[in-house]
């Protein structure tokens, strides 16, 4: 980016005095342009007064939140970005990171209620400035959303999806093969970096540029670890403690008292930072209803239906996410709050099919089908009622599916837990009924 100086600079600071205009003539604070605009404080400061250009997203994110046209501000943001360019071209973007488009505009598209969870994050990254963060929810809580979030406000950040639902088969690029994702990282760590050398390569060059302090401050953001096939993959690789100036910041689903953490042979003393997503409150829910706009704006002012709609969907993200959408389309109303959301049932289509890939032995059909008519059952229970299902095998079979599954420990008062004592549910209440559904199960 410009420091400022040079050709960029005229248009530049043209751009930033008419946003800084424009929010003075209507008299909003700082924090009402951050929250109608969706952006984080750092990155509405710095694209009203600091000295890099602010990207072309954050610029109509910002006309839309200080009600202006876009157009002008657009002419000038592209007029510094030639400026720049032609005064020192930018590398070339690491070709993994092209992958990732579709997905950050996706999951960012409709995203609220979590600024207190990216402040905390931002926080650490600017006062620790080493270590490692652990992002853990339920699924669909808003772990992807969280991080394409972080990312897309900052682009210098290193990253990498591991993502079953962007997965093809056949396809040049795998996100949850350990190999791409290897690749796709080191290309980000290290200019000299050359693609192709092989997977045990890949590990020596990854192990080593997590080892040795970055020449600058380095974030590095790696999403849904436990969805790396296989998911022990990083176990010797990521190190206990991370050299001054370089910042992990992982995701996984919760999996009740078992944790994802397990696979990558991190404990919680080794996290600097521990974020657990709960669901969403009602002021997030107004403001998903303003960004998506149309129908659902109106219904952002009706505090009784809001109320209704936090009741129905418990703040579970993404159910509320498809409740918005058939709002803003006219879809829902006040009158029928309580309907299922259209787009529901794709997305647990979904899910079914990342399920499909995941059980394919006969042994996760059985556990799948006791779990679904019994909704928990022990480890002991599953040994007894599933053939071929022992003690000696158990981990290795439930870990292909533990990303569906919440496992209590339960324990005698002043007795410590027994394996055999574990206990198995589905991870979300939805998908269970769901899939009971699929299966013909009254």
């Amino acid at each position: 980016m410009t420091d400022g100086q040079g050709g960029a600079a005229q248009p530049l600071e043209e751009l930033k005095l008419l946003l800084r205009d424009r929010r003075a003539e209507l008299g909003i604070a700082m924090h009402a342009v951050e929250r109608s605009a969706g952006l984080g404080h750092t990155t509405v400061s710095k694209a009203l007064n600091g000295p890099a250009i602010p990207t072309r997203a954050t610029v109509i994110a910002l006309a839309r939140a200080l009600r202006t046209d876009p157009a002008p501000l657009l002419r000038l943001h592209r007029q510094a970005v030639e400026s720049e360019q032609q005064e020192a071209p930018t590398p070339q973007e690491p070709l993994a990171r092209d992958f990732f488009t579709d997905l950050i505009g996706q999951h960012t598209q409709l995203f609220a209620g979590r600024s207190d969870e990216s402040a905390q994050v931002m926080e650490f990254i600017r006062d620790r400035a080493t270590g490692y963060v652990f992002v853990e929810a339920l699924s669909g809580y808003g772990k992807t959303s969280l991080l394409a979030d972080l990312v897309r406000q900052h682009p210098e950040f290193r990253y990498h999806f591991i993502s079953q639902a962007y997965r093809r088969r056949g396809g040049g690029f795998d996100p949850t093969s350990p190999e791409d994702v290897l690749e796709s990282l080191c290309e980000q760590l290290d200019p000299a970096h050359v693609r192709g050398g092989g997977l045990k390569s890949l590990e020596r060059q990854f192990h080593a540029l997590l080892k040795r302090p970055p020449r600058q401050p380095t974030v590095v953001v790696l999403d849904a670890v436990d969805e790396l096939e296989p998911p022990e993959q990083l176990r010797t690789l990521l190190p206990r403690q991370l050299p001054e100036g370089l910042v992990l910041v992982l995701s996984g689903r919760a999996q009740g008292d078992r944790s994802c953490l397990d696979d990558i042979a991190l404990s919680p003393a080794d996290l600097g930072l521990h974020l657990r997503l709960a669901g969403l409150d009602e002021q997030a829910l107004v403001e998903l209803l303003r960004m998506a706009g149309g129908r659902a704006a109106g219904l952002a002012r009706d505090e009784d239906f809001v109320a209704q709609m936090h009741r129905v969907s418990a703040g579970d993200p993404f159910y509320v996410r498809f409740l918005v959408e058939d709002a803003a389309t006219g879809v829902l109303t006040r009158d029928n709050v309580e309907r299922t959301p259209t787009g529901l049932e794709g997305y647990l289509d979904q899910q079914l099919e990342q399920l499909n890939r995941s059980a394919h032995r006969a042994e996760h059909v059985e556990i799948l089908a006791f779990l679904l008519e019994a909704g928990t059952l022990s480890g002991r229970d599953l040994c007894t009622l599933v053939e071929g299902l022992t003690w000696l095998n158990f981990d290795s079979i439930l870990r292909e599916i533990h990303r569906f599954l919440l496992v209590h420990r339960r324990a005698a008062p002043g007795l410590a837990p027994h394996r055999g004592n574990e206990e198995y549910s589905f991870c979300h209440a939805r998908f269970r009924e769901y899939f009971r559904g699929r299966a013909g199960i009254g």
